[in-house]
């Protein structure tokens, strides 16, 4: 699936204390970490089956621009749940967003960690993938639904495509579901507008130029034919407009 707008809503509950630990994935907490990565497993019933699938998406990204240049400093967390905590903090839904989660498990991350985060919840026996559109100085949630991945492959370019998305990347396909407004840096209503955003790259860098349809839109502009933010099946980077962009906001 692709991205919604801000409609992960917020299951509230009375306050409670959760006895789970957020765990570093390396030996230690990486200090002044320009992009804090959380996961959490939901219905998983192997540990290691889930710490794999983490692998997984951490080697992908450390070969993918701009994400190779940073990944020293990224701080990659997990969370240990028992089935009774992920049944108190998650509640299933039948709409979209697919899952509902506890402000106040969202609250407690935030202080353990002292800085804004990205939780990214994987659901072994979900097959709906999503993420907020937001910005890397957020805390927001991306959604993996494991059961809709063929393959590794498949898998680690399905969580970039909804990261990208966390970190304000648009959608640039054309016939797609739950689509974000068009806007910057990646989908320009007009030419016009496309030229003020990405014209310096334009004959400079490969593959950019101003090509038809993005965010559901045939009229809509985007700079590049694929990326990971069209279909993640079939492209293999970002993107320079994208790369370019990502690499600001993780310089920042």
């Amino acid at each position: 699936m692709r991205l919604f707008v801000l409609l992960f809503c917020f299951w509230c509950f009375a306050f409670s204390c959760f006895a789970y630990d957020i765990e570093s994935y390396y030996s230690e907490k990486i200090p002044e970490s320009v992009l804090n990565l959380v996961f959490c497993p939901l219905s998983y019933q192997d540990k290691e089956i889930f710490l794999k699938d983490i692998d997984i998406i951490i080697e992908r990204l450390g070969k993918t621009r701009p994400f190779d240049e940073f990944v020293e400093k990224i701080g990659f967390y997990y969370i240990n749940l028992s089935r009774e905590e992920e049944n108190t903090i998650f509640k299933r839904t039948q709409g979209f967003p697919p899952l509902k989660v506890r402000q106040d498990f969202l609250d407690n991350i935030l202080d353990e960690l002292n800085s804004k985060y990205k939780l990214i919840i994987i659901d072994y026996s979900g097959s709906v993938s999503c993420a907020e559109l937001s910005s890397i100085d957020k805390v927001s949630l991306v959604i993996l639904g494991r059961k809709r991945y063929k393959n590794r492959s498949s898998f680690a370019k399905g969580f970039l495509h909804e990261l990208g998305h966390c970190l304000g990347l648009r959608d640039e396909c054309v016939n797609c579901e739950r689509l974000c407004p068009p806007g910057p840096p990646n989908c320009a209503t007009t030419e016009e507008e496309a030229k003020r955003w990405w014209a310096d790259l334009v004959g400079k860098k490969p593959r950019v130029n101003y090509i038809a349809g993005c965010c559901g839109n045939k009229d809509y502009i985007r700079p590049t034919i694929a990326s990971l933010m069209n279909n993640p099946d079939k492209a293999e980077d970002f993107g320079p407009v994208n790369e370019r962009y990502l690499r600001k906001e993780l310089e920042r």
